[in-house]
């Protein structure tokens, strides 16, 4: 039997997205949910640092009754130098059930899932994709408007945001309508053509009235050039959100965490009535629940 792994949307059919969609719904709305039988491991691999998807995941372990073991690099041996296929080994000889694993390498998750027989799932590798973030951010928008084909916008670092990615896979799969509002610098069109071919483009915030949903990216600091203190200023001018850009209304969304008045001026983080970033968090814990019992049932 082939291992079910999510690794990247590519891993899910629309029937897998609605299956999983629909049980992280019904896990928020449980007022108790019942362990499973036979307890299983499930092993944390961060490399890189996070709150909210190491949090979720070890919260979404424990409400299920599976156990769940943290380990992170500098409390592995891979900070003494251990090389990255022997720490792997030695994980894997412990026979865990699950592995969940966020990689600064691109293809990191995928390319483990090859050589092992248990589930994998990718919290996140480089600039690749976060597909439970995407999962969980369809969960969000699935809550409110059931199954109506809305209008999503994603703006902010494109280029460099594998949450991005993985939402841009997500909601062309399900026939969602794309926007895309980012500078030149924060966008690759050729690679998100490739994807889908029918996404509009804006260069600015000012005409955005016809979305539903808008989703402000953050902008990876870590991931671009040294000596692109002028692309950041140029961006926080051009591209923050402000009170004035959402005439129109849409719920905001952020897959967090936020860098307050580069993304999103504090006025609107803290005020706007339609923000959804906190449900996105609360949402989280959910979806990872319904993703491990759809790779672990």
């Amino acid at each position: 039997m082939v291992n079910k792994n999510i690794t990247s949307i590519d891993d899910l059919s629309v029937k897998d997205i609605n299956l999983i969609s629909n049980q992280a719904i019904k896990f928020k709305n449980s007022k108790k949910i019942q362990f499973v039988k036979n307890p299983k491991n499930i092993f944390n691999l961060f490399l890189e640092p996070s709150t909210r998807t190491t949090v979720s995941f070890e919260l979404a372990a424990k409400k299920l009754g599976y156990n769940s073991i943290n380990i992170n690099f500098e409390k592995s041996s891979l900070s003494k130098g251990e090389t990255f296929t022997d720490t792997m080994n030695t994980l894997i000889s412990m026979k865990p059930d699950a592995l969940i694993i966020r990689d600064k390498t691109n293809f990191s998750p995928q390319n483990i899932s090859k050589h092992l027989n248990i589930p994998v799932i990718n919290a996140g590798d480089g600039t690749n994709e976060h597909p439970t973030q995407a999962l969980l951010d369809f969960c969000v928008i699935k809550s409110i408007y059931k199954n109506k084909k809305i209008s999503i916008g994603l703006c902010g670092d494109i280029k460099h945001s594998r949450v991005a990615h993985s939402n841009i896979k997500l909601f062309t799969k399900l026939g969602y309508k794309l926007h895309l509002i980012a500078p030149s610098y924060f966008i690759d069109k050729n690679e998100v053509n490739k994807i889908n071919p029918n996404i509009i483009y804006h260069k600015n915030l000012k005409k955005i009235n016809d979305l539903d949903v808008l989703m402000m990216l953050r902008v990876q600091k870590e991931r671009i050039p040294k000596n692109g203190k002028n692309m950041m200023n140029s961006f926080k001018k051009d591209y923050c959100l402000l009170s004035e850009h959402l005439s129109s209304k849409p719920y905001l969304m952020h897959p967090g965490p936020v860098n307050r008045n580069i993304e999103i001026s504090d006025n609107v983080l803290d005020n706007y009535p339609k923000s959804l970033i906190l449900t996105q968090v609360e949402m989280g814990v959910y979806l990872r629940m319904a993703c491990l019992k759809y790779l672990l049932k």
